[in-house]
């Protein structure tokens, strides 16, 4: 027993002693679409702010753990406590100061005009009346909303959309940082910057209002980097080489950039590992849900019992069906599991799930109406109870006759995925932003990701019509 004894505590003393080496997590929110300040590389996020992140953590003794989100979402995650600090070339705004704890500026920001090679805009002068291209939400959104009136402003999710915009011609030119400007030019030689400034900006990042300690710990490292000029070697470090030139060079050199180097095939991969499992796990809990929902509003239709819980169950039909499924994403993430340490994995599948249950529901409810009212008149003549009615009568006739119903809206789900990526879900949709942020190139990412949604919807709708056949067939049997 003493042998036993000792061999517990060495086990405990060893187990004690690997939990105190674990360090404790630093996490920062970021938007990975801002090179040199942070994008992929090798299947990580990299970049300046990231490399002030290491040194951050280092100096606290934790172990940094970066986070992939929509640049809308980075204060709510800061502020619902998701994130410790966000860093993401964020420009130093009252209205943002407002909203969280900026630190010291650890940059100037030159704010710089992207045209197309041959435009009639020759400098700042020829741009009060044009279409301007800029990220929602940035200074440079507000700046020239107040200093262009007459211009025609273009306001993109994704500043790499609006560069597509440039070079498309639908926008006559794009106001953005000078360095990621400078990273986008190198890739897209067909575009150029024009001399000069426009403006300048202040970098930050930021913390949860109040949270001076944390605060004053990261002024503290900003400032000693800026004393010793290593954010400039941050920037140079992750500057990018110029694409090669010519047409064929080009095309193969994006095509080998967007799968092969870096294996950045595999952020594909992810994207439709993560697809797939989200939209059935979705599906199964919406079928689920819609069922039990669509049972609840039809017995208390036919007995006149639980009218309460068939109230609430029209409330969640009616408020699902009226609201955009982003916006549910959006208060399941930030409102309701706000403080949650929920996997955000778990979030979207509930999102999707509640949404789906809400039009199985309604499918399934129609199936009901469109058995005939005489088998339930049937059921009542053999003394059938309700479950025994629906069991054996109703609910398989239902599902046979909404089967295809049902499959459309699975393929409806499996699409509505794309926009779990807002949150920092990798899901197919925001690989293909992955690989553009790194290329500078939507074109091959997106048809790729096109190819995938299509084989996804061939096979879902293949697989629903093999069993909408073996229904008909059991149901004629």
């Amino acid at each position: 027993m003493k042998k036993i004894g000792f061999l517990f505590l060495c086990v405990l003393a060893l187990l004690t002693g690997c939990e105190k080496e674990k360090k404790e997590e630093l996490i920062m929110v970021t938007e990975a679409g801002f090179a040199p300040y942070e994008y992929y590389e090798n299947g990580e996020i990299v970049g300046v702010d990231v490399a002030i992140g290491e040194e951050i953590a280092k100096a606290l003794n934790k172990e940094l753990v970066v986070k992939d989100v929509a640049f809308d979402f980075i204060i709510n995650e800061v502020q619902s406590g998701k994130a410790d600090f966000g860093a993401a070339g964020m420009s130093i705004t009252e209205e943002r100061q407002k909203e969280v704890d900026f630190t010291v500026e650890y940059t100037v920001s030159n704010q710089v005009v992207i045209v197309k090679k041959g435009s009639n805009i020759k400098d700042f002068s020829d741009i009060s009346d044009q279409t301007i291209a800029v990220q929602l939400g940035t200074v440079a959104d507000s700046y020239v909303q107040e200093n262009y009136p007459n211009a025609k402003i273009v306001e993109h999710k994704k500043y790499l959309s609006a560069v597509e915009d440039v070079k498309s011609g639908k926008a006559d030119l794009l106001v953005m940082d000078k360095l990621p400007a400078e990273e986008i030019v190198k890739q897209n030689t067909q575009l150029k910057i024009l001399d000069g400034v426009l403006f300048q900006d202040r970098y930050g990042m930021i913390v949860k209002k109040g949270n001076k300690k944390l605060l004053n710990q990261i002024n503290a490292v900003l400032e000693d980097l800026m004393e010793q000029g290593k954010i400039e070697d941050f920037v140079l470090q992750y500057s990018k080489e110029e694409a090669p030139t010519g047409f064929f060079a080009q095309i193969s050199n994006k095509f080998y950039q967007t799968f092969i180097y870096q294996d950045r095939y595999l952020y594909f991969l992810e994207g439709l590992k993560s697809t797939v499992i989200m939209a059935l796990a979705a599906a199964v809990l919406g079928f689920v849900l819609g069922t039990i929902v669509a049972l609840i509003r039809d017995f208390s239709e036919s007995t006149g019992k639980i009218k309460i819980l068939k109230k609430i169950c029209d409330i969640y039909v009616y408020v699902i069906r009226g609201t955009p499924t982003l916006l549910q994403l959006m208060i399941l993430y930030y409102v309701i599991f706000r403080t949650s340490s929920i996997s955000v994995f778990f979030v979207g599948i509930l999102t999707f799930g509640i949404n789906s249950g809400a039009y199985v529901a309604e499918i399934i409810r129609a199936g009901f109406d469109a058995v005939g009212k005489g088998q339930r008149e049937a059921a009542k003549t053999l003394s059938l109870s309700y479950p025994k009615m629906m069991r054996y009568i109703i609910f398989p006739q239902a599902i046979q006759k909404v089967f295809p119903t049902l499959g459309n809206e699975a393929i409806t789900l499996l699409k509505e995925t794309s926009i779990a990526g807002y949150i920092g879900i990798v899901e197919l949709i925001k690989a293909s932003d992955i690989v553009s942020s790194s290329t500078y190139d939507y074109f091959f990412p997106l048809i790729v990701s096109a190819i995938l949604y299509l084989l996804l919807t061939f096979l879902l709708s293949k697989g629903m019509h093999f069993i909408e056949r073996r229904m008909e067939k059991y149901v004629q049997n």
